[in-house]
C-alpha cells in the first residue's frame, strides 16, 4: 500500500488545450478516493497520469514518497481496472486472473493460491474454469478486479468500472467494491461521472470541473458544506435549489420574497464583503409543509405544485417560483422549478397551491459572480 501525492500537476496537449490545471491532492495510505465531475472535466486524464499512461506537462506525482514522473507504468506497482473488462476470451477465469503473475514468472503453485484466495473474496470460485463469454457482466467485472487483486499492488486505479452494467448490477457491484476495499485496505482511486457512486463509495471525493479541482472533502462535507456553487449543484439528488437574490437588511430578496438569514449566516456573508448580488441555495429537504412546522422559525410562502412525484416514503413536488430561479447547476434561468421533499403521506395535487416552510438554518449563500460559498464556514 502507499500514499499518492499530486503536486501542481498539469496536462497540456499539443494544440494548447489544458485538460488538468495545477491539481494538488494528497491521498493517504489505504484511502479510497473518488474523482468525479462531468464529461471532459479531466478526471480520467488525471488517473492516466498517475498510471503513467499520460505524460505530465508540469508538476510532480509521488507514489509511496517516490517521484514517478519518468517511471514506466509497469514499474509503478499499480493495477488498473477499466470500464471494458479487457479479458482474454480464450482463457479461463483462473488464467485471466493469474496472467500478470505468469508474465512475472511467479511459481505456478503461488499463482494458484493467490487466484484461489481472490476468487473466494469475489465469489468466483465456481467460475474459475469458465471462459469470460460464459459469464454475466457483473461476473466479468469481478474477474477484472480479481486480476488486479492477485498482483497485490500499492494502489488500485479504477476508471468507471461499472458504467457498462445495468442499474441493479451497478448497485450490487458498488457494495462489493466498497467491502473489498475495506477488507484489503489498498489505496484506491476511482473515476466516475456518477455522483451517487461518488458519495456512497469514497472516503473523500475530488470534484473537478474544466480541469480544476473544485473541492476535496468527505461526501458528507461536500453535501452539507459545499465550497462552490458548482459543487452544491453537482452533489446531491435531486440537486440543490438555487435562486438569484439581493442582500437586504431583512435577508435575501428573491423571487419568492425576502428570505431571512439566521444571524450566523448573515455574519458570514457580511464577513465576506457584504456582497449585494448573491445566489441562495436550499436542498430539497430544507422545505416542509407549514402545517408541520407551526412552532418553528423559518420562511413561509405559498407555491403552486407543477409536478408531483410520489416515491412511497416521500413525495417530491416541483414548484415554480418566478424569475431568476432554478434548481440546476448554474443560476441562469428566466423561470425555474424548485424541488421540495415532503413526507410520503402528504396529499398534493398538481396545479394546487402548497403552503411551504423553508428552514433558514439549512440555507447556503454563494457569491453571484465567483460562485464561491459565503457561508461554508458559518
Amino acid at each position: 500500500m502507499a500514499g499518492i501525492t499530486l503536486d501542481r500537476v498539469s496536462k497540456r496537449y499539443g494544440d494548447g488545450y489544458e485538460a488538468v490545471k495545477q491539481l494538488d491532492l494528497d491521498i493517504g495510505d489505504g484511502e479510497f478516493v473518488i474523482f468525479v465531475g462531468p464529461s471532459g472535466c479531466g478526471k480520467t486524464t488525471a488517473l492516466r497520469m498517475i498510471a503513467g499512461l499520460e505524460e505530465i506537462s508540469d508538476g510532480e506525482i509521488r507514489i509511496d514518497g517516490a517521484r514517478v514522473n519518468e517511471t514506466a507504468p509497469k514499474d509503478r506497482d499499480i493495477a488498473m481496472v477499466f470500464q471494458n473488462y479487457a479479458l482474454y476470451p480464450h482463457m479461463t477465469v483462473a488464467e485471466n486472473m493469474g496472467f500478470a503473475l505468469k508474465l512475472a514468472k511467479t511459481p505456478k503453485s503461488e499463482i494458484q493460491q493467490k487466484v484461489r484466495e481472490a476468487a473466494e473474496v469475489l465469489d468466483l470460485v465456481e467460475h474459475l474454469d469458465r471462459k469470460p463469454g460464459q459469464l454475466s457482466g457483473g461476473q466479468r467485472q469481478r474477474v477484472a478486479m480479481g486480476r488486479a487483486i492477485v498482483r497485490e499492488p500499492k494502489a488500485f486505479l479504477m476508471d468507471e468500472p461499472l458504467s457498462n452494467l445495468d442499474a441493479k448490477l451497478r448497485v450490487e457491484m458498488r457494495t462489493a467494491i466498497a467491502r473489498l476495499q475495506q477488507n484489503l485496505g489498498t489505496t484506491t482511486i476511482y473515476v466516475t461521472h456518477d455522483q451517487i457512486e461518488a458519495v456512497t463509495l469514497g472516503d473523500r471525493v475530488a470534484v473537478l470541473r474544466d480541469g480544476v479541482l473544485q473541492q476535496f472533502a468527505s461526501p458528507r462535507e461536500l453535501y452539507e458544506r459545499p465550497a462552490k456553487l458548482f459543487v452544491a449543484g453537482f452533489i446531491g439528488s435531486p440537486a440543490m435549489n438555487f435562486a438569484r437574490g439581493e442582500l437586504t437588511s431583512g435577508g435575501v430578496q428573491t423571487a419568492i420574497g425576502v428570505v431571512p438569514l439566521p444571524d450566523r449566516l448573515r455574519t458570514a456573508v457580511e464577513a465576506g464583503g457584504g456582497r449585494r448580488e448573491v445566489v441562495l441555495g436550499a436542498r430539497p429537504e430544507a422545505f416542509a409543509l407549514q402545517r408541520d412546522t407551526a412552532e418553528k422559525p423559518g420562511y413561509r410562502f405559498t407555491a403552486t405544485a407543477e409536478v408531483v412525484e410520489s416515491l412511497g416514503s416521500e413525495v417530491q413536488i416541483h414548484f415554480a417560483f418566478g424569475e431568476s430561479a432554478l434548481s440546476t447547476h448554474t443560476p441562469v434561468s428566466t423561470r425555474g422549478l424548485a424541488v421540495a421533499k415532503l413526507p410520503g403521506d402528504a396529499v398534493i395535487e398538481v396545479g394546487q397551491p402548497v403552503e411551504l416552510w423553508l428552514d433558514g438554518e439549512k440555507l447556503h449563500v454563494f457569491d453571484a459572480d465567483s460562485g464561491e460559498s459565503l457561508t461554508v464556514n458559518a
